[in-house]
C-alpha cells in the first residue's frame, strides 16, 4: 500500500472518530453521565478503568475513550502529514488545524468536568468538537482528491 493511501485511511479514521466522540458525547448528555466518572478527569471514578457496572459511568467511560482514541488517530495523521506531505501546505495546514482544535476540545472536556457541566462550558466544548470533526473531514475530503498537477517548467514540451 502506497503512503497516499495509508494517508487517506488515516485521516478518514480521524473524521470517523471526531464524529462518533460527538455522537457518544450527545448520548452523555442526554443520559445525565456528564458527571459519572466525578471530577477525576482525566481518571473516572479515581481509576484509568473504572467499574462499569453503572450505565452511566459506561457511557461516560466511553466518551472518554473515543476521545482518547480520536486523538491518537489525529496526532498519527498530522506525524504522517509531517513527513510526508510538509509540501502540501492544504494538507499540513488542515492536519495541523485538526490538532490545534483537538488540543482544545480535550482541554476543555477537563474544564467541562472541572465545572460541574456548566452551560456555556458545555456548549463551547461540542462546538470545538465539532470543528475538530469539520476540519478533519476537509482533511480526509482532501486527500482523496487528486494531486494538483504540477506547473510545467519553462521551456519544457507541453
Amino acid at each position: 500500500m502506497n503512503r497516499r493511501r495509508v494517508f487517506q485511511i488515516v485521516a478518514l479514521a480521524g473524521a470517523i472518530a471526531a464524529y462518533l466522540a460527538i455522537i457518544v458525547g450527545g448520548d452523555v448528555r442526554s443520559s445525565g453521565a456528564g458527571m459519572a466518572c466525578g471530577a477525576s478527569w482525566p481518571l473516572c471514578s479515581g481509576g484509568l478503568i473504572p467499574n462499569l457496572s453503572n450505565p452511566q459511568v459506561a457511557i461516560e467511560f466511553a466518551h472518554r475513550v473515543i476521545a482518547f482514541v480520536t486523538s491518537l488517530v489525529i496526532l498519527f495523521t498530522l506525524i504522517l502529514a509531517l513527513l510526508w506531505y510538509r509540501q502540501d501546505r492544504r494538507i499540513l495546514t488542515l492536519s495541523v488545524a485538526s490538532m490545534v482544535l483537538l488540543v482544545a476540545q480535550v482541554l476543555l472536556g477537563m474544564v467541562t468536568v472541572q465545572s460541574d457541566l456548566e452551560g456555556p462550558i458545555v456548549t463551547a466544548h461540542l462546538a470545538l468538537g465539532t470543528a475538530t470533526f469539520a476540519t478533519a473531514l476537509v482533511l480526509a475530503v482532501v486527500s482523496l482528491m487528486p494531486p494538483a498537477a504540477k506547473p510545467a517548467a519553462e521551456g519544457a514540451p507541453s
